[in-house]
């Protein structure tokens, strides 16, 4: 017999585990977003982190705030401090601040807020979500972690090196010259393997879209160069 449903309710669709592990900081275990987030993750840990909030499989670092916190580390002297800590760990580092920054009991004038916005983005390279809440807060670390399993291209960058293999792959290839993010990913595309890469003639090379003749003589002929 087919099942029917009320019209004014749905059926509840639990969502599939990202398999990803996630760690939360002891600290934000009484904020109730890492109960909220237990059900998107294969594995969710609790631990005394380092830096940031929570961590997406050793890639992405978390650091969250509510407004009140925000202001409040602002004036302290803790947040660039806090932004100090996250760029060390060589990871992708991202702020969420819940709530609205501007409207908070701290008397602050707008201009330091606005100040310290400018250089978490502009100064620090650290990207600033805004949050309506707790839930939100969960939601938006879910479609993180999703952007991190899906994300088509990886760019190397100076730290720590990527855990993933594939990102491993594309960050060995952008160490070769003329290489960037599209190029690798053409490459690994085209010869799915790096041995196959290296082992190519120039011919070969030259038939990935992105690779003229002259760029396949460089490839070519680094792979082959002999150390003195």
């Amino acid at each position: 017999m087919k099942k029917t449903f009320p019209t004014n309710t749905r059926p509840v669709m639990k969502p599939d585990k990202i398999p990803l592990s996630l760690s939360a900081d002891n600290r934000e275990k009484s904020s109730g977003i890492p109960g909220l987030l237990r059900n998107r993750f294969t594995r969710v840990q609790m631990a005394q982190l380092a830096a940031g909030d929570y961590m997406i499989n050793d890639e992405i670092v978390i650091e969250r705030k509510t407004k009140e916190d925000f202001v409040q580390s602002l004036t302290d002297g803790r947040l660039f401090a806090q932004c100090a800590k996250l760029r060390k760990t060589g990871m992708i580092p991202m702020f969420i601040v819940e709530g609205n920054p501007y409207k908070t009991a701290h008397h602050i004038s707008p201009t330091a807020i606005k100040g310290a916005l400018l250089s978490i983005n502009l100064t620090w390279q650290i990207p600033i979500i805004k949050s309506s809440g707790k839930e939100d807060t969960a939601n938006i670390i879910v479609m993180a972690a999703k952007q991190e399993l899906n994300a088509l291209y990886f760019v190397r960058k100076s730290g720590r090196k990527p855990k993933k293999r594939q990102n491993q792959q594309h960050y060995f290839l952008q160490g070769l010259p003329g290489v960037g993010p599209v190029l690798a990913h053409k490459l690994l595309g085209h010869f799915n393997t790096i041995e196959k890469i290296i082992r190519a003639d120039k011919a070969t090379l030259s038939k990935v879209e992105g690779i003229g003749k002259k760029k396949a003589e460089r490839l070519f002929g680094f792979f082959r160069e002999r150390m003195d």
